[in-house]
């Protein structure tokens, strides 16, 4: 009776969500043209769904399982993505959205090819669209891997068919709603996060309340660095690992189609920038929170086999059916705004940087269902195979995607010195490096979106600088 009723407030979730995709679909068939830009985002549309997008299901299971397996430290990660962010804010998005109109811009890709010679575009942007599918891939399939767990660990599921059934319902209502549609709901899923997030926190303090002595025995017993933001002789380590997480959070901002393209789509610079309150204020409300309830579980259910189902679990013991259903709302919707707006992104760049000619203008979600189905099923089949932990991998391709695109992004939106030749090796120096960080171990000591950045920038500036066919032309 009680997983009956939990499973019933959840399925109302699910009915809110086609509902409001559905009015993105009829509202994008009303706009004539595809261009993002002129889709007139309010600053709470492009900070809500963007903040929802950036949440993604790294937020209800690997922060709730790093605060549960290695304690406080795990709290600087949000706080030094917060550095990131703020340096992004201050400088990018409202030149983003200035840029993007004066381009016409659909995608991320858009952006950095604008104005170069025909060839040498096509070539960017098949290298910039196999980057994107390729990182995206493994970020959605962190996406179905954690709604696997969410499903399992919520209502005790298999976990093939938890994982067939999240992907199943993500796919149908990305196909259903298009670009419009993706924005609307994830605003809608951003007020559920909200809502959960203060949920699970009283019911947090409730469950510790009850008995506060076993509570403390039990995180004295998860050892002496727990509770201590930065343990003993670790301040380099800590102070190194920040720069490099402040780092990715720039890269992801400028190197993520799916959070560039909220961007692009506000109604103008000014409104795209007072955004940034409302996006930072999101998420880093939600991520501390969840960081925090991950090390406040482990004083109240130290046994724990698998940390990143830990927020269902935790709910499925502790509350009601009533609560635990909300709680299973918000956690699919955490998940389900970043795997809907990343299936959207792909099919973007599928049918308009990698399919389409330059010049078609075709964003319509009627447009998008047939490739965001087929790059669901083969993001699902591929998650199926996958072994890693939904940490390794969202950070694993934030960074290196973050480290191939951000560097052009920034060259392009700046008007720094350029040429085609620099741009191109830009994104292939980033990339490069950032793969190679990663290979020999180095991002254990600092993030591999920091040297991928610093590497393609230097590219470019190096070829630009002595190419013959650099320009700084506002225009180009």
């Amino acid at each position: 009776m009680k997983t009956d009723l939990s499973i019933a407030v959840f399925a109302l979730t699910l009915l809110a969500t086609l509902a409001v995709s559905y009015l993105g679909r009829r509202h994008e068939a009303r706009k004539q043209g595809g261009a993002l830009a002129g889709q007139g985002l309010s600053k709470w549309l492009v900070g809500l769904s963007a903040g929802a997008t950036a949440n993604s299901g790294f937020v209800v299971t690997a922060a709730v399982g790093l605060g549960y397996s290695v304690g406080a430290r795990w709290l600087l990660l949000p706080l030094s993505w917060l550095a990131g962010d703020v340096l992004f804010w201050i400088v990018f998005p409202q030149r983003i959205n200035r840029v993007g109109a004066e381009a016409g811009a659909t995608t991320l890709t858009d952006v950095v090819v604008r104005d170069l010679p025909l060839r040498r575009k096509r070539v960017l942007q098949l290298l910039i669209g196999s980057i994107t599918l390729v990182c995206l891939g493994g970020y959605v399939s962190a996406q179905w891997v954690s709604g696997q767990k969410f499903l399992m660990g919520a209502f005790g599921f298999g976990s093939v068919i938890s994982l067939l059934v999240f992907a199943a319902v993500i796919v149908i209502y990305s196909s259903l709603g298009g670009f419009r549609g993706s924005v609307y709901a994830d605003t809608l899923q951003a007020c559920i996060r909200i809502v959960g997030t203060m949920i699970a926190g009283i019911a947090m303090w409730v469950v510790i309340a009850r008995d506060p002595a076993a509570f403390w025995t039990n995180l004295h017993r998860a050892g002496p660095d727990f509770l201590q933001l930065v343990p003993a002789n670790g301040l380099v380590a800590a102070l190194a690992s920040s720069a490099g997480f402040a780092a990715a959070a720039l890269g992801f901002g400028l190197g993520q189609p799916q959070i560039v393209t909220r961007y692009l789509a506000g109604a103008n610079p000014r409104e795209t920038q007072q955004a940034w309150w409302i996006y930072m204020l999101f998420v880093q409300s939600t991520w501390l929170a969840m960081t925090a309830f991950g090390i406040a579980l482990r004083g109240v259910m130290p046994g724990l086999t698998d940390p990143e189902m830990g927020l269902s679990a935790f709910h499925r013991a502790m509350t009601g059916p009533i609560v635990t259903g909300i709680i299973a709302a918000d956690i699919f919707a955490t998940i389900a705004a970043t795997s809907n707006s990343i299936l959207v992104a792909m099919a973007q760049t599928l049918t308009v940087d990698l399919g389409r000619p330059r010049g078609a203008n075709s964003t319509a979600h009627r447009d998008l269902w047939l490739p965001i189905a087929i790059l669901g099923a083969g993001t699902m089949l591929l998650s199926l195979t996958l072994h890693s932990t939904v940490k390794d991998l969202a950070l694993s391709s934030v960074g290196i995607m973050g480290a191939g695109l951000a560097p052009a992004m920034i060259v392009r939106v700046l008007r720094w010195r350029h040429s085609p030749a620099s741009l191109l090796w830009a994104v292939i120096g980033g990339f490069a490096a950032a793969t190679l960080w990663k290979y020999v171990g180095y991002n254990d000591i600092i993030n591999e979106a920091a040297p991928g950045i610093l590497v393609g920038l230097a590219v470019n500036a190096l070829i630009a600088r002595h190419g013959t066919r650099s320009t700084t032309n506002p225009s180009a």
